[in-house]
């Protein structure tokens, strides 16, 4: 194995049980730069210095004897000093395992001490600093591993990764076994040559920011995006398969990129008749599978973002607001698509969910800390039911949520029988239905209904026990929020949906905005620990447009403007995207956002702004709008993970354009407020465009236009090129 080899290749090796270069602990100690300089210590490596940093991933850490280091410029300069490696464990507070992982740790006295007396153990929160997040996967990708966090990661006092290996908590002290392999091997190598560590990471670095940087090239932009967009909506709907009930590449995340993409094209007039139409039924046929799933709670009405294998019956118990709020957007979406009540049912049902467990105290959203619970207190025997509801009353909820004597969960999910008997609960059957079958009216069944989930609300919770609550507001599920309710009034009409729309955006902008920059979270911490990045921008311009337009109030165009150009300023580089800002970078690669990997990408949103500014004739800064405009190819092949940008272009190049006249009738201009966000492109009438007072026109994407003054007239004008 080359020597430039050794340290990359550390995390693949540990996983097989090798030993590497057993010699390589006999190599001389060479001279560093700094001579023979001591090491020295400093004060602030002797405790643990995050509890005080926003989110779930520091408080969880309160009372950790690890001395955890912040993920800043100066906790690097005081390994150097100190001489040490760093030891970084990367968490995300959406993939709770690192609860599991991070006790595990922290009880364990020798293993602490071998942590805080060898390296400088810092603690990152791969949400906040996304930049971080994302290194992880193309590691994991190095080492040929899926991503899975938390991830250690040992890196030089230069910030350059060593060795790295995903963490699972499984058996008892499977993460000491796991650290000691690795520091086995790290230390000695480290004691006996840490110029030859320094120089061989330094080189591997070197070669990865070429590899980065190269990627905007592979995925070579689309000649012809207004048809490469088509074909990869068609792509999108074959992975469907109403046979086997299955989502090629959906992976274990709920689909509501997907959704909203399917839903886009369904809905879009300009797309070819056959490709809505595949579109209209690959939705219909995965709205069948999902909405009558465990994915959604009967007995609180959130959703689950992600399941434990390849079926929606068997959820990952685990919830937080960023998804919740992601998914009413895409549901409300569907509803518009679709017209079916059950669709309306449960994304209102998931936004009420969202609403009473993620609301802060000061009128925000928060993330959420769904601490790893036991699986089997989320299940239920069918005895259980019986014991907990009335005799008639469990009767009908066992038929209705499918539960069985010997379980219901499928053999895919639960392989080993671990969860013999078990139970998730889904409402299989419409509402109607089952109270078709008692006999009863809906209206009537409900009061019966709602009487036997609280039973079981209240049972379940006193499973659970308590759970802290997260009262710490946290921007990006804020700013989805807003876009929740925005899509909530469009999708019935109700002002109390766009009067939290733009109540919360207002305070978004008090709390997350300083001066013309953005927070992931109210209190100020280095950059490189909260500073907004590229995809907080994002979401951001995303918010204030979408309030903008279901409003009409300039002052949020504005603000999606400034956001817009102060993005273009802090992210735009020669020939990539940045995710992260210059002055909260501490690992120098060309980090950018360009595929789905947790959430949204940065590239789909940035792509998504461009178009719905420039139509408004507020067009990015040609530098910026050249890097967030291009259709990758790879989109074609893979769209599940490119479903934004799919999104994007197809708006770019298909869209109607609807301009306002002025002094609109109420009732027209609500209709246009109501028009699906993000699909259709709008901005007010100037004097050149010929729009009579009281009326809008409508240009569709072959050209032609139409005027409408009434909203039937409207609906009309839009549907003009669906019916041809």
């Amino acid at each position: 194995m080359k020597a430039t080899m050794i340290f990359r290749r550390v995390g693949a090796a540990i996983l097989g049980g090798m030993v590497l270069l057993g010699g390589s602990s006999c190599r001389k100690r060479t001279s560093g730069t700094d001579g023979g300089a001591a090491s020295v210590v400093a004060p602030e490596l002797q405790a643990n210095t995050v509890t005080a940093l926003p989110g779930a991933v520091y408080c969880s850490q309160v009372n950790s004897p690890i001395r955890w280091q912040p993920w800043t410029k100066e906790t690097f300069e005081r390994a150097k000093a100190a001489k040490r490696l760093v030891f970084l464990v990367v968490a995300m507070p959406q993939h709770t395992a690192f609860h599991k992982v991070l006790g595990e740790m922290a009880g364990d006295a020798g293993l602490v001490a071998l942590i805080n007396e060898n390296y400088v153990p810092v603690l990152v929160d791969g949400d906040a600093a996304r930049e971080v997040g994302l290194l992880v996967a193309d590691l994991a990708a190095e080492i040929k591993l899926q991503v899975q966090l938390p991830m250690f990661v040992w890196l030089t006092p230069a910030a350059n990764p060593v060795a790295w290996i995903p963490v699972t908590a499984g058996a008892p002290g499977a993460v000491r076994d796991l650290f000691d392999k690795s520091h086995a091997l790290l230390s000695r190598t480290w004691a006996s040559d840490p110029d030859y560590v320094a120089t061989n990471s330094a080189k591997d670095n070197q070669a990865r920011r070429e590899r980065i940087a190269r990627r905007k090239n592979e995925d070579q932009a689309s000649k012809e995006p207004a048809l490469d967009v088509i074909k990869a909506v068609r792509q999108l709907t074959s992975l469907y398969d109403p046979v086997s009930r299955s989502f090629d590449e959906a992976g274990g995340l709920f689909p509501s990129g997907s959704i909203d993409m399917l839903a886009s094209a369904a809905i879009n007039p300009a797309v070819p008749k056959e490709i809505r139409a595949r579109s209209l039924t690959t939705i219909q046929e995965l709205l069948k599978d999902l909405l009558s799933s465990a994915m959604f709670d009967p007995l609180d009405g959130g959703l689950f973002s992600s399941r434990r294998s390849g079926t929606w019956a068997f959820p990952v118990f685990d919830r937080e607001g960023n998804g919740q709020a992601r998914a009413i957007v895409a549901l409300l979406r569907a509803y518009q698509v679709t017209r079916d009540p059950l669709v309306l049912e449960r994304a209102l049902g998931v936004l009420a969910f969202t609403e009473k467990s993620f609301a802060t105290h000061d009128g925000m959203f928060a993330l959420g800390d769904s601490s790893a619970t036991l699986t089997k207190a989320w299940l239920w025997t069918v005895e259980e039911i019986r014991k907990t509801l009335p005799p008639d009353d469990a009767t009908w909820w066992i038929a209705a949520t499918g539960m069985r004597g010997l379980g219901n969960l499928p053999s895919e999910a639960d392989p080993t029988r671990e969860f013999f008997r078990g139970n998730t609960l889904a409402l299989s059957k419409p509402m109607a239905e089952i109270a078709a079958g008692l006999a009863l009216t809906p209206d009537a069944f409900k009061p019966r209904f709602e009487a036997a989930r609280k039973i079981l609300l209240k049972a379940r919770e006193e499973r659970l026990g308590t759970r802290q609550r997260d009262e710490t507001a946290h921007a990006a599920t804020t700013l989805r929020m807003v876009s929740a309710y925005a899509a909530a009034f469009g999708a019935t009409g109700n002002p109390a949906f766009r009067d939290k729309a733009v109540a919360l955006l207002d305070r978004a902008r008090q709390t997350f905005a300083d001066g013309p920059q953005l927070w992931m979270y109210a209190a100020r911490t280095p950059p490189s620990i909260s500073a907004g990045r590229a995809f907080l921008y994002g979401l951001a311009v995303q918010a204030a447009l979408d309030v903008a337009d279901v409003t009409g109030d300039e002052r949020q165009l504005l603000w999606a403007e400034d956001l817009a150009s102060t993005a273009a300023e802090r992210f735009t580089s020669a020939d990539f995207l940045k995710e992260c800002p210059d002055d909260a970078k501490i690992i120098d690669l060309p980090i950018t956002d360009l595929m789905m990997l947790y959430d949204d990408s940065t590239a789909g949103l940035m792509s998504m702004a461009e178009c719905r500014l420039a139509a408004r004739g507020r067009p990015l800064a040609e530098s910026f709008a050249r890097l967030a405009v291009p259709l990758p190819m790879v989109a074609l092949e893979r769209p599940v993970l490119h479903t934004g940008l799919i999104q994007a272009t197809l708006v770019r190049h298909y869209a109607p354009q609807v301009l306002d006249g002025k002094d609109l009738p109420e009732a027209l201009k609500t209709a246009v407020q109501r028009l699906p966000l993000r699909l259709i492109k709008r901005r007010a009438a100037s004097a050149a465009d010929g729009v009579p007072n009281g009326s809008v026109k409508v240009i569709l994407s072959d050209g032609s236009s139409h005027l409408a003054a009434s909203p039937e007239a409207l609906q009309d004008a839009l549907l003009l090129s669906a019916k041809n």
